[in-house]
């Protein structure tokens, strides 16, 4: 059965509802629901304490980069 033709341009990327091979879609972090790295944690704590913050050492990755990000511009 031929597909019929609409005249309009399809992209074909329009088919695709998920990553293919393992592509990672712009702006994604693949590893941002990773627990945070040692450096993370070290730093986070280190910026809680100066700010007398509760450190919570159950961050993701994404989650401890903004918590940082906020505590050195407070």
């Amino acid at each position: 059965m031929a597909q019929k033709d609409d005249g309009k341009k399809h992209d074909p990327m329009d088919v695709a509802s998920f990553p293919i091979a393992g592509a990672v879609a712009s702006g994604e972090n693949p590893d941002g629901n990773a627990p945070m790295t040692d450096k993370q944690a070290a730093e986070l704590r280190q910026l809680c304490e100066k700010h007398d913050e509760a450190f919570d050492g159950t961050l993701t990755q994404d989650q401890a980069a903004a918590r940082i990000e906020m505590l050195k511009k407070a």
